[in-house]
């Protein structure tokens, strides 16, 4: 098994994730970990305002060795015809 540390950051928030977590899987395991802590992550928060939030997942590794991040951008817009592009 492999540590893998999934650090949180919203905006300018940083939560790091001090315990870790031991999987097995490698990399591909971290990922499905990555995608499914930030979607828990954003369920339910609305954001402040209607300005982008980019809310992330940064993995590492035991020795907190960056590997990937799961990025997602939130933001409200007025109305679908006002979507850019």
């Amino acid at each position: 098994m492999a540590l893998y540390h999934f650090d949180m950051r919203d905006d300018d928030r940083f939560y790091p994730d001090d315990q870790g977590t031991e999987l097995d899987g490698g990399i591909a395991a971290a990922r499905i970990v990555a995608f499914a802590t930030l979607t828990d992550y954003i369920q339910g928060r609305l954001p402040e305002t209607d300005s982008a939030r980019r809310v992330a997942v940064e993995v590492t590794d035991g020795d907190h060795k960056p590997l990937m991040a799961a990025v997602v951008t939130v933001e409200l817009v007025p109305a679908y015809s006002e979507l850019p592009g």
